[in-house]
């Protein structure tokens, strides 16, 4: 029922006074026979249906959701808990009811009826201006008991002490009179009030508040000139109290009880709105399941919460999952569930967010990854819920593979690149380690031949190091060009310029000035030296085109400096100590527009088959990688200069590998019998030389299929097999697998010119644990036959 709107409560208002205005209109004392002999029951029923209100508007305020925030439930409690206490002894002091506490009368009865209504609008007044009362919830019980108590007593046993209210035969006394009209006039006044309040709050429950008040200032005249208690005035009276508790009481159910669980089904229904808002979302997830895990106190575990999604993800249904709550752990692959265990206990202990990633097969064969995360909070009953997401990354994992791989193939072109710039100089440092090697070898047969031993001693000299020469250019371009991952290790820059310039400076043109200006020696940063020598020769290249068929200067210099804040051209870098490695030329430069794109991939300036582009873009982004940053300062017709900064380590620097023994080997044998395999004679007859002054016994063979022939008519006669691995028609890897076959516990070790990561899987799947590169072989290879013949567990002959 909505309150009543303005124009119908003035209307009520104007039969309420106009029905006032005929019941004063009627002389005083006029009653009726009936009413006479019936005015004990009919008063008692009109003020058990006031004291009943009463009760209800108590038990409504007492009741009333949220009362923290209404605090004149509270003032309700208390002022009509009073208004029931001196409403039945109102009643039972009535004169012609029985002894209560003393004797009935008259002046008794309206006693009690005046408390009553003070005490109503005593309590109507405090809801209208907003007093609170502090305390408890028991504070208004206390304080109604206190004051009623105080009533009862003052009323039954010290009423002398009060005006005198009625006369007998005369009526109500001029007190008592003044006293209603006072009562009136304040009802009147808080209904005013109350009014307004109402327009101004648009409040339902001021509304009826008012209308209540009305009716009780009204009610209040017809006790004013009564002659007996039995008069009609005082009957209609009693009727005006009751219509107003009835509207007292329908503004605190409405306001304290019904508008509170109207308030609860609109919130029923959204939390049911939401509910399934939120069930649709998260089965709508593409690749999100939402969930909620409990774990017990006992270790036990629910899904309280699942989105359908879960379905369509992990292929199990929500309800699978709450009858079970372990099908979804057995999906994980076994090798991942260690990281699980180790995200939930971490969680646990610390009570910090679960995350962790790991691998499932969904029961139709298809492997997914997923990715867990959810925070963790401690219930009251010592349980653990964690309300999180998993999401399939699968598609994301796959595509970050991709790009990877992209990425790699890219740097592996651009350095193909850069190796193919540098082919000609490359020829030529070759061409001069071959006429070295090849003059010396004519000198030196000829002074063999005249005896001049000396002389003969320094040639080999001279073509020994122009081997290692020849050897240390081709360990420098295979670990350019081979496809290994970044290693990034604490280690000196220097050298590694050094040696990355030794190796540009013959492929530069005459007309080309190499200046070095290389700072601290020993200044280290976290590094991968392939990559860093990749983008030195990829600068140094750019640098050497840009300066054209004139010629010119290419500068190439370190220094230590400091990035502070201010730095702002570096503002991606952390302040710290850095390398700046510089590379600048004096060429042509770049115009504004080729500055700006000039670390776009696939940018270039070059004309069609001159480059790819790739370069820039690669030496970007391996500097982001190593936590550097590159800059660039060019105009067009003024140069261009390339910053690279590199952080600085404290670390200690990675000690260099000691080089490898020049001379005779190290490592002498015993007799132990060797089976070499090896197509090229030239290289198998140095070997056999080589193995037999270090006292090994060794049988040489060109074609695998001899050897391991001869190996299967007596495989007891060797202690350890030797073979190249690129050999036409068998491969060595063939060869020792054959082998094998015909003596299972033979040692193999595999010599090859270029040893790749993948050769190294190959051979760690076969059990070949011993792969020299050939370059490298004649100074390891005796050590290394020693250490597999002991590894297999064979003792040599002694």
């Amino acid at each position: 029922m909505s309150p009543p709107t303005r124009p119908s409560t003035l209307l009520i208002c104007a039969l309420a006074v106009l029905g006032m205005v005929v019941l004063m209109a009627a002389p005083a004392g006029t009653s009726s026979a009936w009413l006479s002999s019936r005015m004990l029951g009919v008063h008692a029923v009109l003020e058990l249906f006031a004291i009943l209100i009463a009760g209800l508007v108590v038990a409504s305020a007492w009741h009333t959701f949220e009362q923290h925030r209404r605090p004149s439930a509270q003032i309700f409690v208390a002022g009509f808990l009073v208004v029931m206490a001196c409403d039945v002894m109102h009643v039972l002091t009535y004169r012609g009811m029985p002894a209560f506490i003393t004797e009935s009368s008259t002046p008794q009865a309206i006693f009690f009826w005046l408390m009553g209504r003070t005490a109503e609008a005593l309590t109507l007044a405090a809801v209208a201006f907003s007093l609170v009362l502090r305390g408890s919830r028991w504070t208004p019980l206390l304080l109604a008991v206190v004051v009623s108590a105080a009533l009862i007593i003052f009323g039954s046993f010290h009423l002398d002490r009060f005006p005198a209210t009625f006369v007998e035969g005369q009526g109500v006394t001029p007190f008592k009179a003044g006293f209603e009209y006072v009562l009136c006039a304040t009802n009147l006044a808080l209904a005013l009030y109350l009014g307004h309040q109402s327009r101004r709050e648009h409040s339902r429950e001021k509304a009826l508040l008012a209308l209540s008040s009305f009716f009780m200032g009204m009610g209040g005249l017809a006790f004013t000139q009564y002659k007996a208690p039995s008069d009609f005035q005082n009957i209609a009276g009693h009727l005006y109290k009751v219509i107003a508790y009835a509207l007292l009481y329908r503004a605190i159910f409405i306001t304290g009880i019904r508008a509170p669980f109207e308030a609860l089904k609109a919130s029923e229904a959204l939390i049911r709105e939401n509910q399934e808002r939120m069930r649709t979302l998260g089965a709508n997830l593409l690749n999100s399941v939402l969930y909620q895990l409990v774990r017990r106190p006992d270790g036990a575990l629910t899904y309280t919460e699942v989105s359908d999604s879960i379905d369509r993800i992990c292929g199990i249904s929500a309800t699978d999952l709450a009858r079970d709550p372990r099908c979804l752990e057995r999906l994980i692959l076994p090798q991942d569930m260690p990281l699980m265990r180790a995200a939930e206990a971490r969680s646990l202990e610390s009570m910090s967010n679960f995350d962790v990633e790991v691998r499932l097969v969904r029961p139709d064969g298809v492997q997914r990854h997923m990715h867990f995360a959810a925070a963790p909070r401690r219930l009251s009953d010592g349980s653990v819920a964690w309300d999180g997401v998993a999401t399939d990354i699968t598609e994301r994992i796959e595509v970050g593979a991709a790009r990877k791989k992209l990425e790699e193939q890219l740097n592996q072109s651009q350095k193909m690149e850069s190796i193919g710039t540098l082919a000609s100089g490359i020829a030529h440092d070759f061409n001069n380690v071959l006429a070295a090697i090849l003059g010396n070898t004519n000198m030196v047969i000829e002074d063999v031949q005249r005896g001049d031993k000396g002389e003969a001693l320094l040639g080999l000299s001279q073509i020994r190091k122009s081997g290692s020469r020849a050897r240390a250019l081709v360990n420098q371009i295979l670990s350019f060009s081979r496809r290994e991952a970044p290693l990034r290790t604490v280690q000196p820059l220097r050298p590694i310029i050094e040696e990355t310039l030794t190796l540009l400076r013959s492929t530069l043109p005459r007309n080309v000035v190499l200046d070095e200006r290389l700072d601290d020696q020993h200044a280290c940063a976290l590094i991968d030296r392939t990559q860093i020598e990749q983008v030195l020769l990829n600068l140094c290249t750019n640098a050497w085109h840009a300066l054209g068929e004139a010629g010119g200067r290419l500068s190439v210099s370190t220094s230590i400096v400091k990035v502070d804040a201010s730095t702002v051209s570096l503002g991606a870098l952390l302040p710290g100590s850095y390398i700046r490695l510089s590379v600048e030329d004096n060429g042509c430069g770049m115009d504004e527009a080729t500055r700006l794109r000039v670390f776009e991939p696939f940018f270039t300036t070059k004309s069609p088959g001159q480059g790819t582009g790739l370069g820039l873009s690669v030496v970007h982004g391996i500097v982001r990688s190593h936590d550097g940053a590159i800059t660039l300062d060019t105009s067009l017709g003024g140069g261009t200069r390339f910053d690279i900064f590199l952080p600085v380590s404290e670390g200690p620097a990675e000690a260099a590998a000691p080089s490898a023994h020049e001379g005779m080997p190290r490592v002498m044998g015993n007799g132990e019998r060797v089976l070499y395999i090896d197509d090229d004679e030239t290289m198998a007859r140095m070997v056999e030389r080589l193995l037999k002054r270090a006292r090994f016994e060794v049988r040489v063979f060109h074609d695998p299929a001899l050897a391991l022939r001869v190996l299967g008519e007596h495989p007891d006669d060797v202690d350890v097999l030797v073979t190249d691995y690129n050999m036409p028609g068998q491969s060595g890897l063939a060869v020792i697998r054959v082998a094998r076959e015909l003596r299972p516990d033979l040692p193999a070790i595999l010599i090859s010119g270029y040893v790749s990561d993948e050769l190294k899987r190959l051979c760690l799947a076969q059990g070949v644990s011993t792969v020299l590169e050939k370059q490298k072989s004649l100074d390891e290879l005796t050590a290394a036959i020693e250490r597999s013949i002991e590894t297999a567990g064979k003792a040599p002959r002694r």
